[in-house]
């Protein structure tokens, strides 16, 4: 009888590593050095899942240390090192040239070598790295960890690394390291936190050699909004404050945030490319074989790019000053404590018009009845004027409110803009993902609020 795949899960390969003996492990019950192999859920993080996992199953605990898989037609393979000073009861030491032919590809094998050799260019590929980092959190914050295994790992591989570390205190840092193309999160993170701390976790040290940044633990975030009204316009409207409260205090700031690596948005450049963001869309929807929904036509889409145009113009002419904008307002990247939200993850940090962010924080809302999610939404809306006076009118405010669905529907396609004159604009999702946004841009585009504010 066949036996049925699980295709909620994915086999790992794992390659455990003894930073004493700097060779790789093998069980001592079977003749040929093979990897473990756990299997953890399709979509879960990977680094943390597959370590608790190795935990559970073998009582192992490691950092891991890198991705070795050789291509898509083989099972993910990671490199991971023993927490543990001395080598597990039942493995023995074996080298990598010992670890059977079925088990590795040639390629995972040369990387592999690379690893124990200590010839890799990433600092979070080299066995010991974590003493070397759990020696800097200590320094760093005058407190000692609770131990070696209580350190919690999230993501690996290449030039980024992102770790938990409980402290003897009680207290919990984060260490982030990122590279390209996201190595500009560092100093963009850096520049925000001096501009207005209290929106950001507290930046406590970096460490330049490794593009990498200690932050501590002051607020916690939630995996879903609540849907009753009073309690999520507690939460979004904290959120809604420390928005505003952030993006006042960049104001004047636009060149400074962007030398430090944020991306241009304002609006003046997206009114710029606009002729070809709407023409990918148009491409995008000519790529169209599904016919659940039709596809939307070139004329309108020339239609509500001159739209999107003209309330870019008029919202130039209220000069409202740029601010800084987080591109990837999700859930996840919102943290809250003590009566106030802080925003983390600023990879995708632009500058542009403020209320930018402020339509995606509205989306948020999860409220599926329309009357009561336009309710919520008017609260956060006052919420938003009130802490914004200082910035604009009423004037500017309600007509760039009108604007903003259809500005920030473009926004979020345009991203960092780059992808526009490269090869990144063929790929399938970023199509897939054109097409939905031409859906909100055209629904945004027929708003009556819209069309009265721009006159048409």
């Amino acid at each position: 009888m066949q036996t049925e795949l699980n295709l909620d899960t994915v086999e790992y390969r794992v390659v455990l590593v003894d930073p004493i003996s700097r060779g790789a492990l093998a069980r001592d019950e079977e003749k040929s050095a093979r990897v473990l192999r756990v299997s953890i859920p399709l979509r879960a993080r990977a680094v943390r899942q597959v370590r608790t996992e190795l935990q559970r199953s073998w009582g192992i605990a490691v950092v891991i240390l890198d991705f070795l898989s050789a291509g898509n037609n083989v099972s993910p393979c990671v490199v991971a090192e023993l927490l543990a000073t001395s080598i597990p009861a039942g493995f023995r030491v074996v080298s990598a040239g010992e670890i059977a032919s079925e088990e590795l590809a040639e390629q995972e094998r040369t990387h592999l070598n690379r690893v124990l050799g200590d010839d890799v260019t990433s600092p979070f590929s080299r066995i010991g790295w974590i003493d070397e980092a759990i020696a800097w959190v200590e320094g760093a914050t005058g407190q000692r960890l609770r131990s070696k295994t209580s350190v919690e790992q999230f993501s690996a591989g290449g030039a980024f690394t992102l770790l938990r570390f409980p402290m003897a205190d009680g207290c919990s840092y984060w260490l982030k390291a990122t590279g390209v193309p996201n190595a500009n999160e560092r100093t963009l993170t850096a520049l925000l936190s001096s501009l207005c701390g209290n929106c950001l976790p507290r930046f406590v040290a970096e460490k330049v050699d490794w593009n990498a940044w200690l932050m501590m633990e002051e607020a916690c975030g939630i995996s879903v909004l609540p849907t009753e009204p009073d309690d999520l316009v507690r939460l979004l409207g904290q959120a809604v404050e420390s928005l505003a409260e952030l993006q006042l205090k960049t104001v004047g700031f636009d060149q400074v945030l962007i030398d430090a690596g944020a991306f241009d948005q304002r609006l003046h450049v997206l009114r710029t490319d606009a002729d070809l963001l709407f023409a990918y869309v148009a491409e995008a929807m000519s790529f169209q074989t599904s016919t659940k929904v039709p596809r939307i036509e070139t004329s309108r889409l020339q239609a509500i790019r001159k739209l999107f145009e003209e309330a870019c113009r008029r919202a130039e002419c209220f000069e409202m000053p740029p601010t800084i904008l987080h591109g990837d307002m999700n859930l996840g990247n919102l943290v809250f404590a003590r009566s106030r939200c802080q925003f983390i993850d600023w990879c995708e940090g632009y500058v542009g018009h403020p209320f930018i962010t402020f339509q995606h924080l509205l989306l948020l809302n999860p409220i599926e009845n329309p009357t009561v999610r336009a309710s919520v939404n008017d609260v956060l809306k006052g919420i938003y004027r009130t802490a914004m006076r200082p910035l604009c009118d009423s004037r500017q405010m309600e007509e760039g409110l009108a604007s903003m669905p259809l500005i920030a529907a473009a926004s979020s396609l345009y991203g960092r803009g780059d992808w526009l004159r490269s090869d990144a604009r063929n790929a399938l999702l970023r199509y897939e993902y054109a097409r939905t946004i031409g859906r909100h841009m055209d629904h945004a585009a027929r708003e009556p609020t819209l069309l009265e504010a721009l006159c048409v």
